[in-house]
């Protein structure tokens, strides 16, 4: 047995703990309905709940109508359930992934607490309640934060577990937590906790504590949670729930790019790092001073950020989302090492104090950069984003400072300054995401009206679905907007080839009614 060398089954402070959650609870609810749903996720799994609420059919997803099997019902039950409760808007419409990212910041400062103290426990709390990715998605409309949040508590009780330090309900809980996360987004739920597990099992050459974690009450925990509703959904749909949701995307998301979202090998090192602001400087400190030769605790956080990134860096699709699973591991790895900075601990040079302070200054000169980049694409909110860039730049300056004189007072910097930063986010993005990334103010005239999209940005005519009540249709071709229009003036968000051409017929009158982002405009357009 090896001799520990944190302390370990320590608990949160009750005082630290009820700072950290009111701290996470405050940044994502700050200003959560103003901005509008943004890209073509966003509004879909909004209205896909929508519909679920109004129909009553709680197994069954659809949109406009028609049975939809992307993705499981959870977000769309919590989502349905908040609309009930605060009426369908963008407010209620995030509540689901507020939670969710409340509940994973609470788990891995408890996980930190228990693996390696209560100090380090309150660190990684604070670094990812006041990080931009975990942020970003803790206010987003989407099934990612969904399946992270249970998949790290699986995980984080798993580790407790195999590690000797769990009480008797971890177990049964890791399994009802996978449950949630295969209601939540599919196999995945199941996959990345199954690959940690047995890739620590592989590591120490040690099989048997695995049937620790395989408890008969923990399966049927499990079967319990997930099991009605893909049953019920498989008697309604068949074949056909098999072929779209595990088929095509799952297995087919996983190994090519017919979703149409490839990247790099590399793809999420820069996510990370950028991601983690403005506390990315204790990344490499962090996987610096991990000894997983010396210590199964290191050995198995290492494995539980490793195996994951590899996972999804070798997917042939990738969208920033999907790593969200890996924040958490880095997490604890960052926050013990703030832990030992503040307690005098030395590092290398490499992974010390001076490299958290270049590296913080480096990409805080990028996010300083904001307003300037703003101003080149000629966005009229640029300087909104002025306070934004300063207080990145002032804050990871004087946090430079203070890192090589006392570490604790850096630390209470980044905490400070990255819960401002957040704040500033949330008062800046709004409007500069409503013209750039929402198709909402396009459907303003429409009126709930049916609108034809021909050519137009996904983004733009997706809004529809939340926006004009799901009255929004694709077309591909010129003919099926004649048609439309030989029964009276039809409604038509085009992009700006096919505005041009609508412009230019002889067959069309045409009145521009909106205009909106990527030059995509809503047109009413009359047979001449």
């Amino acid at each position: 047995m090896e001799k520990p060398s944190h302390p370990r089954g320590e608990v949160l402070p009750a005082r630290g703990t009820a700072l950290l959650l009111a701290l996470a609870a405050a940044v994502l609810l700050f200003r959560l309905g103003a901005v509008p749903l943004l890209g073509p996720d966003e509004p879909r799994y909004a209205r896909v709940a929508v519909e679920m609420q109004r129909s009553g059919d709680w197994v069954t997803p659809t949109l406009r109508g028609e049975a939809w099997l992307e993705k499981p019902a959870l977000y769309y039950w919590l989502a349905s359930a908040a609309f009930r409760v605060w009426g369908e808007t963008e407010f209620a419409a995030r509540l689901p992934a507020v939670a969710a990212g409340l509940l994973l910041v609470g788990t891995v400062a408890m996980l930190g607490a228990r693996l390696y103290g209560a100090a380090a426990g309150l660190h990684a709390g604070f670094i990812l309640a006041t990080s931009l990715l975990a942020f970003a998605y803790g206010r987003a409309a989407t099934m990612d934060m969904l399946v992270a949040a249970p998949i790290t508590v699986a995980i984080g009780l798993f580790a407790l577990g195999l590690l000797g330090i769990a009480g008797g309900l971890a177990i049964p809980v890791a399994w009802a937590a996978i449950g949630m996360a295969c209601l939540a987004k599919g196999p995945l739920g199941l996959l990345l906790p199954g690959l940690v597990v047995s890739g620590y099992a592989a590591a120490t050459r040690s099989w048997w504590p695995l049937q620790r974690l395989l408890l008969p009450v923990g399966l049927i925990v499990f079967a319990l949670v997930a099991g009605p509703w893909y049953l019920l959904i498989f008697a309604s749909q068949g074949r056909h729930f098999l072929d779209v949701f595990f088929l095509n995307h799952n297995l087919q998301r996983f190994t090519s790019t017919i979703h149409n979202h490839p990247g790099p090998i590399l793809y999420y090192v820069p996510l990370l790092l950028g991601g983690l602001f403005p506390w990315s400087g204790l990344v490499l400190p962090g996987l610096a001073a991990a000894r997983p030769r010396a210590s199964r605790v290191d050995l198995f956080v290492i494995l539980w950020f490793l195996l994951p990134f590899l996972f999804f860096s070798a997917a042939g699709s990738k969208l920033p989302g999907y790593i969200l699973p890996c924040l958490a591991p880095l997490a604890l790895l960052m926050g013990r090492t703030a832990a030992e900075m503040t307690q005098g601990v030395s590092l290398p040079f490499w992974a010390g104090p001076r490299v958290a302070a270049l590296v913080g200054l480096a990409l805080a000169a990028l996010v300083g950069s904001t307003p300037l980049l703003l101003l080149r694409l000629a966005e009229p909110g640029w300087r909104q984003t002025l306070p934004l860039g300063l207080w990145a730049l002032v804050v990871s300056f004087a946090a430079s400072r203070a890192w090589g004189q006392s570490p604790t007072n850096a630390l209470a910097l980044l905490r400070v300054g990255g819960a401002g930063l957040l704040l500033l986010l949330a008062l800046a993005a709004p409007e500069i995401l409503a013209r750039q990334q929402s198709g909402r103010d396009l459907f303003l005239p429409a009126a709930r009206r049916e609108v034809l999209a021909w050519g137009a940005w996904r983004t733009a005519w997706m809004s529809g679905y939340f926006y004009n009540d799901g009255n929004v249709k694709e077309v591909a071709d010129l003919p099926a907007i004649h048609a439309a229009a030989s029964h009276g003036p039809a409604l038509v968000l085009c992009g700006p080839s096919e505005r041009r051409q609508l412009e230019s017929s002889s067959a069309f009158t045409t009145l521009t009614l909106a205009e909106g982002p990527k030059r995509n405009a809503l047109l009413r357009v009359s047979l001449r």
